[in-house]
């Protein structure tokens, strides 16, 4: 089974998009687990475009087309009547939650095909996605962490990607940067929150 693709229809996917913008988290994992085809449309090509994109470079090195991880993920989260998203409990954002589901998903796979392979750049992208893993893993308090980034840049980073869900086209175009730089702005930004956020004790 394959994700189906968005309807091209002059003026249907459009409002797709405006409408599902505003649907809360539960209402976007009913949708899913009901199986409603515009729900899934609109999960998998619009709200995890940013998601995807990310692991493509991340996990990687843009070696993998974004088609191949919507419907590798697609079909994992799924399975089994949806069993992995009915897993999730509201504690946090649905794509904090959906962030750590694909990269670890995606981290096994890459290092399945990587198993005898131990390139420095290998390494080195395994050991941005461990520190990605371990970041959103901790976001009980994100946005207090988030406030203490003393680099301006990369705070505005993660306050546009991560909380305020702006596209990375967009932001890089803002900034002035290609969306190769962003990318590596924003792992910068996310190893920087990391390291305040294994030091909680300072701020809570």
């Amino acid at each position: 089974m394959i994700v189906p693709k968005l309807l091209k229809r002059e003026g249907y996917s459009i409002i797709i998009i405006m409408t599902y913008d505003l649907y809360t988290d539960k209402q976007l994992v009913d949708g899913l687990i009901q199986n409603d085809k515009p729900t899934i449309e609109y999960f998998f090509c619009k709200k995890c475009s940013r998601l995807f994109s990310y692991i493509v470079y991340s996990v990687y090195g843009g070696m993998a087309t974004l088609n191949e991880l919507v419907n590798e993920f697609y079909l994992y989260i799924a399975a089994d009547n949806w069993k992995k998203v009915r897993q999730f409990d509201f504690r946090s954002k649905l794509m904090t939650w959906i962030g750590v589901v694909a990269v670890r998903f995606f981290q096994k796979k890459r290092d399945v095909l990587i198993e005898n392979n131990s390139s420095e750049a290998q390494i080195e992208q395994t050991k941005n996605l461990d520190s990605y893993s371990m970041l959103v893993d901790e976001t009980i308090d994100v946005r207090q962490a988030i406030s203490r980034i003393t680099n301006t840049r990369y705070r505005y980073v993660i306050e546009k990607l991560d909380l305020q869900d702006v596209s990375p086209e967009d932001l890089a175009s803002e900034m002035g940067v290609s969306v190769d730089n962003l990318y590596n702005i924003h792992r910068r930004a996310l190893l920087q929150l990391k390291l305040i956020m294994t030091r909680k004790e300072d701020y809570v």
